[in-house]
Protein backbone atom coordinates (compact mmCIF):
# COMPACT_ATOMS: atom_id res chain seq x y z
CA UNK A 1 0.00 0.00 0.00
CA UNK A 2 1.70 3.12 -1.30
CA UNK A 3 1.85 6.31 1.46
CA UNK A 4 -0.06 8.72 -1.14
CA UNK A 5 -2.60 5.62 -2.46
CA UNK A 6 -5.97 5.86 -2.75
CA UNK A 7 -6.41 2.67 -0.64
CA UNK A 8 -4.01 4.55 2.05
CA UNK A 9 -6.41 7.31 1.99
CA UNK A 10 -10.13 5.38 2.37
CA UNK A 11 -8.21 3.33 5.57
CA UNK A 12 -7.23 6.53 7.45
CA UNK A 13 -10.35 8.15 6.35
CA UNK A 14 -12.07 4.88 8.12
CA UNK A 15 -9.85 5.00 11.46
CA UNK A 16 -10.85 7.27 13.81
CA UNK A 17 -7.78 9.75 15.98
CA UNK A 18 -8.76 7.33 18.82
CA UNK A 19 -7.03 3.76 17.26
CA UNK A 20 -4.15 6.05 16.54
CA UNK A 21 -0.65 4.86 18.58
CA UNK A 22 -0.10 7.33 21.02
CA UNK A 23 -2.84 9.99 21.02
CA UNK A 24 -5.04 9.56 23.75
CA UNK A 25 -8.43 10.50 24.57
CA UNK A 26 -8.12 14.08 25.72
CA UNK A 27 -5.25 14.88 23.17
CA UNK A 28 -8.32 13.45 21.26
CA UNK A 29 -10.94 16.13 22.57
CA UNK A 30 -8.12 19.07 21.49
CA UNK A 31 -7.30 17.98 17.95
CA UNK A 32 -11.33 17.91 17.60
CA UNK A 33 -11.54 21.63 18.24
CA UNK A 34 -9.14 21.63 15.26
CA UNK A 35 -11.48 19.61 13.22
CA UNK A 36 -9.04 17.18 13.30
CA UNK A 37 -11.08 14.15 13.69
CA UNK A 38 -9.88 11.24 11.57
CA UNK A 39 -5.94 9.78 11.32
CA UNK A 40 -6.56 11.18 7.32
CA UNK A 41 -7.11 14.30 9.30
CA UNK A 42 -4.00 13.99 11.31
CA UNK A 43 -2.11 13.08 8.22
CA UNK A 44 -2.95 16.54 6.81
CA UNK A 45 -1.59 18.42 9.65
CA UNK A 46 1.08 20.84 9.37
CA UNK A 47 3.79 18.77 11.22
CA UNK A 48 5.47 21.68 12.70
CA UNK A 49 2.70 23.67 14.00
CA UNK A 50 1.43 20.43 15.03
CA UNK A 51 4.70 20.56 17.08
CA UNK A 52 4.48 23.84 18.20
CA UNK A 53 0.92 23.54 20.01
CA UNK A 54 1.47 19.78 21.09
CA UNK A 55 4.38 17.71 21.19
CA UNK A 56 7.31 16.65 19.20
CA UNK A 57 5.98 12.94 19.88
CA UNK A 58 2.42 14.14 18.36
CA UNK A 59 4.75 15.27 15.30
CA UNK A 60 6.63 12.20 14.53
CA UNK A 61 3.36 10.45 14.52
CA UNK A 62 1.74 12.92 11.90
CA UNK A 63 5.15 12.49 9.64
CA UNK A 64 4.67 8.71 10.05
CA UNK A 65 1.35 8.72 8.47
CA UNK A 66 2.67 10.91 5.46
CA UNK A 67 5.15 7.85 4.78
CA UNK A 68 8.30 9.52 6.68
CA UNK A 69 10.09 6.83 9.23
CA UNK A 70 10.41 8.55 12.72
CA UNK A 71 10.35 6.41 15.01
CA UNK A 72 12.75 3.46 15.41
CA UNK A 73 11.47 0.03 15.84
CA UNK A 74 13.57 -2.37 18.05
CA UNK A 75 14.57 -5.82 16.47
CA UNK A 76 13.31 -8.89 19.05
CA UNK A 77 16.37 -10.63 17.75
CA UNK A 78 18.90 -8.18 18.65
CA UNK A 79 20.80 -9.44 21.56
CA UNK A 80 20.41 -6.98 24.96
CA UNK A 81 23.18 -4.70 25.75
CA UNK A 82 22.80 -5.62 29.56
CA UNK A 83 20.12 -7.35 31.44
CA UNK A 84 18.03 -6.69 34.78
CA UNK A 85 16.27 -9.22 36.45
CA UNK A 86 14.70 -7.62 39.80
CA UNK A 87 11.69 -7.65 42.29
CA UNK A 88 10.19 -5.74 44.64
CA UNK A 89 9.47 -7.88 48.01
CA UNK A 90 6.41 -8.98 49.86
CA UNK A 91 7.34 -6.88 52.54
CA UNK A 92 10.11 -5.01 53.91
CA UNK A 93 13.32 -7.13 55.19
CA UNK A 94 16.60 -6.52 56.61
CA UNK A 95 18.07 -9.35 56.94
CA UNK A 96 20.81 -10.37 55.05
CA UNK A 97 19.99 -14.32 54.48
CA UNK A 98 16.72 -12.74 52.69
CA UNK A 99 18.62 -10.85 50.70
CA UNK A 100 21.17 -13.66 49.68
CA UNK A 101 18.11 -15.79 48.73
CA UNK A 102 16.67 -12.52 46.13
CA UNK A 103 20.67 -11.79 44.56
CA UNK A 104 20.56 -15.29 44.25
CA UNK A 105 17.50 -16.02 42.24
CA UNK A 106 18.06 -12.47 40.36
CA UNK A 107 21.80 -13.78 39.23
CA UNK A 108 20.82 -17.08 38.22
CA UNK A 109 17.74 -15.76 35.97
CA UNK A 110 19.83 -13.10 34.57
CA UNK A 111 22.83 -15.81 33.56
CA UNK A 112 19.57 -17.90 32.14
CA UNK A 113 18.50 -14.79 29.85
CA UNK A 114 22.40 -14.41 29.22
CA UNK A 115 22.37 -18.03 28.08
CA UNK A 116 19.54 -17.53 25.73
CA UNK A 117 20.88 -14.74 23.67
CA UNK A 118 24.30 -16.71 23.72
CA UNK A 119 25.96 -13.97 25.31
CA UNK A 120 28.75 -13.57 27.64
CA UNK A 121 28.67 -10.61 30.62
CA UNK A 122 32.35 -9.63 31.73
CA UNK A 123 30.60 -7.46 34.68
CA UNK A 124 27.93 -7.67 37.69
CA UNK A 125 25.98 -4.96 39.09
CA UNK A 126 24.24 -5.60 42.30
CA UNK A 127 21.84 -2.82 44.12
CA UNK A 128 19.35 -2.54 46.83
CA UNK A 129 16.44 -0.59 48.02
CA UNK A 130 14.92 0.96 50.53
CA UNK A 131 10.99 2.57 50.14
CA UNK A 132 11.97 6.07 49.66
CA UNK A 133 8.31 6.87 50.55
CA UNK A 134 8.46 5.89 53.95
CA UNK A 135 9.92 8.78 56.00
CA UNK A 136 9.78 7.03 58.89
CA UNK A 137 12.62 4.62 57.71
CA UNK A 138 16.27 5.08 56.95
CA UNK A 139 17.49 5.42 53.74
CA UNK A 140 19.75 3.86 51.81
CA UNK A 141 20.01 2.46 48.24
CA UNK A 142 23.38 1.17 47.41
CA UNK A 143 25.04 -0.54 44.33
CA UNK A 144 28.09 -1.90 43.34
CA UNK A 145 29.57 -3.02 40.23
CA UNK A 146 31.85 -6.58 40.48
CA UNK A 147 34.34 -6.96 37.49
CA UNK A 148 34.25 -11.14 36.23
CA UNK A 149 37.26 -12.69 35.95
CA UNK A 150 36.39 -13.85 32.07
CA UNK A 151 33.14 -13.59 30.31
CA UNK A 152 30.80 -16.09 30.79
CA UNK A 153 27.59 -17.00 30.72
CA UNK A 154 27.77 -19.58 33.84
CA UNK A 155 25.43 -19.30 36.39
CA UNK A 156 28.16 -19.84 39.37
CA UNK A 157 30.51 -17.37 38.55
CA UNK A 158 27.50 -14.52 37.95
CA UNK A 159 26.17 -16.00 41.37
CA UNK A 160 29.26 -15.38 42.88
CA UNK A 161 30.06 -12.27 41.86
CA UNK A 162 26.60 -11.41 42.87
CA UNK A 163 26.76 -12.55 46.00
CA UNK A 164 30.40 -10.99 46.70
CA UNK A 165 28.67 -6.96 45.88
CA UNK A 166 25.85 -8.12 48.01
CA UNK A 167 28.50 -8.16 50.73
CA UNK A 168 29.82 -4.89 50.05
CA UNK A 169 26.98 -3.07 50.09
CA UNK A 170 24.90 -4.28 52.92
CA UNK A 171 23.96 -2.22 55.67
CA UNK A 172 22.26 -3.85 59.27
CA UNK A 173 19.83 -1.21 60.42
CA UNK A 174 17.97 -1.21 57.08
CA UNK A 175 14.73 -2.09 55.55
CA UNK A 176 15.07 -2.86 52.08
CA UNK A 177 12.01 -3.29 49.38
CA UNK A 178 13.80 -4.13 46.64
CA UNK A 179 17.33 -6.03 45.51
CA UNK A 180 18.47 -6.69 41.84
CA UNK A 181 20.96 -8.17 39.61
CA UNK A 182 22.04 -6.54 36.15
CA UNK A 183 24.84 -8.14 33.72
CA UNK A 184 27.16 -5.49 32.39
CA UNK A 185 29.36 -5.18 29.16
CA UNK A 186 28.09 -8.38 27.02
CA UNK A 187 29.63 -9.75 24.41
CA UNK A 188 28.70 -12.00 22.26
CA UNK A 189 30.10 -16.23 23.24
CA UNK A 190 31.21 -16.71 19.63
CA UNK A 191 33.12 -13.75 19.25
CA UNK A 192 35.00 -13.85 22.87
CA UNK A 193 38.94 -13.02 22.96
CA UNK A 194 40.70 -15.55 24.98
CA UNK A 195 42.89 -14.77 28.02
CA UNK A 196 47.19 -14.80 26.92
CA UNK A 197 47.72 -15.52 30.95
CA UNK A 198 44.84 -18.06 31.94
CA UNK A 199 44.86 -21.45 31.82
CA UNK A 200 46.39 -23.49 28.79
CA UNK A 201 44.29 -23.78 25.81
CA UNK A 202 43.16 -27.11 25.48
CA UNK A 203 43.39 -27.55 29.12
CA UNK A 204 41.11 -24.49 29.08
CA UNK A 205 38.91 -25.50 26.51
CA UNK A 206 37.72 -28.77 28.06
CA UNK A 207 36.94 -26.55 30.97
CA UNK A 208 34.71 -24.33 28.60
CA UNK A 209 32.89 -27.32 26.83
CA UNK A 210 32.21 -29.09 30.06
CA UNK A 211 30.93 -25.88 31.78
CA UNK A 212 28.62 -25.26 28.69
CA UNK A 213 27.45 -29.22 28.67
CA UNK A 214 26.40 -28.43 32.56
CA UNK A 215 24.80 -24.83 32.35
CA UNK A 216 22.67 -26.90 28.94
CA UNK A 217 21.55 -29.96 30.85
CA UNK A 218 20.42 -27.27 33.59
CA UNK A 219 18.43 -24.94 31.19
CA UNK A 220 17.13 -28.25 29.31
CA UNK A 221 15.69 -29.77 33.02
CA UNK A 222 14.42 -26.20 33.80
CA UNK A 223 12.97 -26.03 30.44
CA UNK A 224 11.58 -29.62 30.74
CA UNK A 225 10.48 -29.94 34.40
CA UNK A 226 9.33 -26.35 35.58
CA UNK A 227 11.68 -23.00 36.38
CA UNK A 228 13.55 -23.63 39.34
CA UNK A 229 13.88 -27.05 38.79
CA UNK A 230 17.69 -27.14 38.91
CA UNK A 231 19.10 -24.24 40.77
CA UNK A 232 21.70 -23.01 42.83
CA UNK A 233 20.51 -23.12 46.67
CA UNK A 234 16.82 -23.69 47.90
CA UNK A 235 15.27 -20.47 48.78
CA UNK A 236 13.33 -20.50 52.48
CA UNK A 237 9.90 -20.95 52.17
CA UNK A 238 7.12 -17.54 52.69
CA UNK A 239 10.69 -15.39 52.63
CA UNK A 240 9.90 -11.67 52.91
CA UNK A 241 11.12 -11.22 49.42
CA UNK A 242 8.85 -13.66 48.29
CA UNK A 243 6.04 -11.77 46.37
CA UNK A 244 2.47 -11.91 48.06
CA UNK A 245 -0.44 -13.32 46.00
CA UNK A 246 -2.93 -12.96 48.22
CA UNK A 247 -5.53 -12.41 45.35
CA UNK A 248 -4.16 -14.70 42.56
CA UNK A 249 -6.44 -16.90 41.07
CA UNK A 250 -5.97 -20.28 40.92
CA UNK A 251 -3.53 -22.02 39.25
CA UNK A 252 -6.19 -25.39 38.26
CA UNK A 253 -4.20 -26.07 34.99
CA UNK A 254 -0.27 -25.65 36.27
CA UNK A 255 -0.60 -27.04 40.13
CA UNK A 256 -1.69 -30.07 41.37
CA UNK A 257 -2.06 -29.00 45.07
CA UNK A 258 -4.43 -26.52 43.97
CA UNK A 259 -6.64 -28.49 42.06
CA UNK A 260 -10.27 -27.56 42.62
CA UNK A 261 -12.00 -30.78 44.82
CA UNK A 262 -15.81 -32.07 44.72
CA UNK A 263 -17.35 -33.64 47.45
CA UNK A 264 -20.67 -35.87 46.79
Amino acid sequence: MHADGDDTRRLLERTALSDVWGVGRRLVERLALQGIETAWDLRQADPKAIRRRYSVTLERTVRELQGTPCIELNDASEPRQRIMTSRSFGRLTGELGDLQDAIRQHAQRGAEKLRQQNSHARAVLVFLKTNRHRLDLAQYSPSVVIELPEPTDDSRPILAAAQQGLEAIYRRGYRFMKAGVMLLDLVDANREQLSLLGTPEREAQRERERDQKLMAALDELNGKMGKGTVRLGVPRKNAAWHLRCAHRTPRWTSRWDELPTVST
